[in-house]
């Protein structure tokens, strides 16, 4: 565990925040963004993005645990 990199780990677990929508998160997250700047698509999009975050955190976690 020496070495480990927190990025990668925050990066997998604010990806769950997002893809399973806990306690409207997405939702929240994109009526406030869209205040300030245009959002193509719309809660769903973030919630796709946060399934993609999941994966690639997960990857670069796996790989920290590897090396």
């Amino acid at each position: 565990m020496n070495g480990f990199d927190l990025g990668p780990l925050l990066f997998f677990i604010f990806g769950w925040f997002f893809a399973l929508n806990i306690r409207g998160t997405t939702d929240r997250t994109y009526r406030y963004a869209s205040r300030f700047m245009l959002m193509i698509g719309g809660s769903a999009t973030l919630q796709i993005m946060g399934w993609i975050w999941i994966f690639v955190g997960g990857t670069l976690v796996a790989l920290d645990f590897l090396s």
